[in-house]
């Protein structure tokens, strides 16, 4: 699903060069469920970047569900960003003034989908976070961890093949953080591939496999046992 093979990522000055990924190489299969810790300032948020097509890198190959990415123009970055990768944001990353409906559809839009299809996505996904029944409402009128459902549901409509997620529950208490990674869970188990960076390591010993990047490489991998697959969540479930 996801190659890097000697990834360096430089980012120069006048008086400093910082290398921010060194000889990268890591592999990620279909419906892997991995977790990337490590200190600040260790690459993680770099490493993010690139494999998100956010960010260029200096040398290596970077291959996206059977593309490779070097040398694409900033239009075709764009488009396989859109139709392969979603992303969850420690932020959330909502439009305040768009109901939570308009924030999941503003991606869609420019998929080139008619509004049947939108709406069909729109209204899967927010079942699956347990939200049909607020659709109309504002993100001001959710909580924390419902806002972090939204932006779940919003990177899930799209139908990635990969699923980046940033701190996902770096702005929750323990409970919401509770039901964000249960439902993390559920939805890899039903098949998507998730690559969460992560400050906690209880958290990062729930997934498939953690990697731990320090001075922009690599230096550790940890493999676990399959988790027990997270409750599925209904609409009619109570959530945070």
């Amino acid at each position: 699903m996801l190659s890097m093979n000697n990834i360096s990522r430089v980012y120069r000055s006048e008086t400093i060069q910082t290398h921010a990924l060194r000889d990268f190489n890591l592999q990620v299969d279909a419906g892997e469920f991995v977790a990337v810790t490590g200190p600040s300032g260790s690459g993680k948020s770099t490493f993010l970047n690139v494999a998100g097509l956010l960010d260029e890198f200096n040398e290596g190959e970077y291959v996206l569900d059977g593309t490779s990415v070097k040398g694409l123009s900033d239009d075709d970055l764009s488009r396989l960003r859109n139709e392969k990768i979603g992303f969850i944001f420690q932020n959330y990353n909502l439009i305040p003034d768009y109901s939570i409906y308009d924030n999941v559809d503003m991606p869609l839009r420019y998929r080139g989908l008619s509004a049947k299809q939108r709406r069909n996505r729109i209204e899967h996904a927010l079942e699956l976070v347990g939200l049909s029944s607020r659709h109309s409402y504002l993100p001001s009128q959710l909580s924390g961890g419902q806002q972090q459902r939204v932006a779940i549901a919003r990177a899930l409509a799209g139908e990635p093949k990969v699923l980046l997620a940033d701190e996902p529950t770096g702005n929750l208490d323990s409970l919401m953080a509770r039901q964000i990674m249960d439902l993390l869970k559920t939805i890899n188990k039903e098949g998507s591939t998730i690559i969460m960076v992560t400050h906690d390591p209880d958290q990062a010993r729930e997934v498939n496999r953690n990697i731990q990047i320090i001075d922009g490489q690599i230096t550790d991998y940890s493999i676990y046992a399959p988790v027990e697959q997270a409750p599925i969540i209904s609409q009619n479930q109570p959530v945070a």
